[in-house]
């Protein structure tokens, strides 16, 4: 008996095979001629409105796409506080979690931010402080990182931590300060400074508490109790003041 060789249809695979080129070129042309740059320009407009005690300006949008951007010249200001927070380039990566990752450039220094869907927004990196502050008077390289709970419409984080130093960080009037270290948790308008300390030109260490002016940062308070060591004698000492009291 002889055997015969069944033949299959290719009509349902040829179907399939045309729906996925087609959903290809589809989804090719939709990355490809998608103005997403004026996409993307309307999406930072939106969060710049919906932030009523801050202002987002920015230059060109490249490098866009469905997944990203870079944004050219990018400057943050804060009601009631003078100077911006100055970016040579942001570049903005969206995912799922984190909800979007930015790699800030201050003219070389980098610092990455990860924003998270449930408001938590962690970052690290090095900023360059005279171009981050505009080319102001403050000169060096902070290290910064820190994880901060910011609810939608909050302007103070809900809770969170900062950990800021540097080994020199230059004041208005030229005054220098060496190995800066400043690490506190923060729920809403409150501090909990656990390490505030300095080498030169005074040897400083402390903790203490700070309570943040939402209006004007500058006029933030704080209150340390520390010990300052002057060659082999230490002894205590206890500072109050501003922000601005500290820096001016």
């Amino acid at each position: 008996m002889a055997y015969t060789n069944p033949v299959h249809s290719t009509l349902p695979g040829r179907i399939l095979a045309r729906l996925l080129l087609i959903s290809v070129g589809f989804v090719l042309g939709l990355a490809l001629f998608t103005p997403w740059h004026k996409i993307w320009a309307s999406a930072l407009t939106k969060v710049d409105e919906g932030l009523p005690t801050v202002g987002l300006t920015w230059g060109e949008i490249d490098h866009d796409g469905p997944l990203g951007f870079r944004v050219h010249d990018f400057k943050i200001t804060v009601a009631q506080t003078p100077g911006y927070l100055h970016f040579k380039q942001a570049f903005v990566s969206i995912g799922i979690s984190p909800l979007a990752k930015v790699r800030l450039d201050t003219g070389g220094p980098q610092c990455m931010l990860e924003l998270f869907s449930n408001g938590v927004f962690e970052f690290e990196g090095d900023l360059n402080l005279t171009y981050l502050l505009g080319y102001s008077d403050f000169k060096g390289i902070l290290h910064a990182a820190g994880s901060l709970f910011m609810p939608q419409g909050a302007i103070l984080p809900k809770d969170g931590w900062v950990d800021v130093r540097t080994p020199l960080l230059i004041l208005p009037g030229e005054k220098p300060v060496e190995d800066l270290a400043f690490t506190a948790s923060i729920t809403n308008e409150k501090m909990d400074i656990r390490d505030f300390s300095i080498r030169l030109p005074i040897t400083y260490k402390s903790v203490g508490k700070g309570v943040i002016d939402p209006s004007d940062l500058f006029r933030t308070t704080f209150d340390l109790n520390g010990e300052m060591t002057i060659g082999r004698e230490v002894f205590p000492y206890d500072v109050k003041g501003t922000l601005a009291d500290a820096i001016w």
